[in-house]
């Protein structure tokens, strides 16, 4: 198991692979986000004063193209020695410059993964006769991007991008069969939960968490979910429907959202309205997807680490010392949040959820 890491480190920042210590220098305050649904983000804050050679006056740093400029590579790992972790690697997108009466002048820097290609490349075209995995696979393979792709879902005879943009269109897919998006390497993922594989952390209360919210809430949770429509090809109607044995291969133990829903208050079925399947195969995986969806949320944590590099999106965490119904594994990442300044140091901030309460 890996450990959470427990560090105040200043990050170290390579621009086209070369370390520039002058960057940890200056950092005010660094901020990498991201979530479930693809594009990792980062915004850096640098002091824009300082000593350079063969200057007698301090000039303004940074701002001349030498070191930051648009589309240059940026990396950003933290940690002490070998046990470090690149937590962020993308191209510079923006570059801004801050004047404030009383305040050093400062500069923020803003850059994106490899998904910014895709977010940056509309399109309006049909998919004939295509799975989800295949649209995915063709749309890395368009951008000359490698791709490793493993969901399950259904072919559909015609799927329409009505001027989307790649990223938006692969997420709104994704979202159809809860599928997730990533970038890693130089490798597209598009995987499901069940395929995605990535670190797990032991967060101890008042130990490694600073702060901790979690709560169980049923006001999504339902007993089934149930997804009609009009099939034109055999005239015949469609109404497909999901129970809660959706979740029950994703658990080990444990009481799960629609089990207590149904225990608590009866059945509760949703109707899924918003997508219109035109078979059979289309409304079941759209209705497996949504409850999956609904009962791997039913628990939601959101806390602050002292600093945990090693923490992902799809990390799997254990909780100690949290209180029975959320002691213990099962947490699912969803959002990642690193931050490091000046005042707080290293800091990840994390959004977690996992379908059971214990007891």
């Amino acid at each position: 198991m890996t450990e959470a890491l427990l560090s105040a480190t200043v990050p170290v920042f390579l621009v086209d692979g070369e370390t520039k210590g002058e960057l940890a220098r200056d950092i005010v305050r660094l901020v990498i986000e991201e979530a479930t649904d693809g594009l990792k983000t980062l915004r850096a804050r640098f002091l824009a004063v300082g000593p350079m050679a063969d200057k007698a006056e301090e000039p303004l740093l940074y701002l001349d193209g030498a070191l930051f400029d648009f589309g240059r590579e940026l990396q950003v790992s933290i940690g002490p020695g070998e046990v470090a972790r690149t937590i962020f690697k993308g191209a510079i997108s923006a570059i801004e410059a801050n004047f404030e009466e009383t305040r050093e002048p400062e500069i923020v820097v803003y850059a994106e993964d490899k998904l910014m290609d895709l977010r940056m490349t509309r399109h309006t075209r049909t998919y004939e006769a295509m799975s989800d995995a295949e649209i995915a696979e063709e749309i890395a393979a368009g951008h000359g991007i490698n791709s490793e792709v493993d969901v399950d879902g259904p072919s559909y005879d015609v799927v329409q991008q009505w001027n989307l943009s790649d990223l938006a269109f692969l997420r709104e897919r994704a979202r159809l069969i809860q599928a997730e998006v990533w970038f890693q390497g130089d490798t597209m993922y598009f995987k499901s939960r069940g395929q995605r594989s990535a670190t797990e952390l032991t967060l101890v209360q008042d130990n490694h968490i600073l702060a901790l919210q979690a709560r169980a809430d049923l006001a999504h949770q339902r007993t089934a979910v149930r997804v009609s429509g009009y099939d034109a090809h055999d005239r015949d109607v469609i109404d497909e429907e999901a129970g809660g044995e959706a979740i029950e291969a994703e658990i080990d133990g444990g009481r799960t959202g629609p089990g207590i829903l149904q225990n608590a208050f009866g059945a509760r079925v949703s109707h899924r309205v918003q997508a219109m399947p035109l078979n059979d195969r289309e409304a079941a995986g759209w209705a497996q997807a949504e409850m999956l969806r609904r009962a791997r949320a039913f628990v939601q944590v959101s806390g602050v680490t002292r600093g945990s590099a090693d923490m992902v999106v799809a990390s799997r965490l254990t909780l100690q010392r949290v209180g029975r119904p959320f002691e213990g594994g099962g947490y699912y990442v969803t959002r990642v949040c690193h931050t490091y300044d000046l005042a707080e140091g290293f800091r990840t901030r994390f959004e977690a959820e996992r379908p059971t309460i214990e007891g």
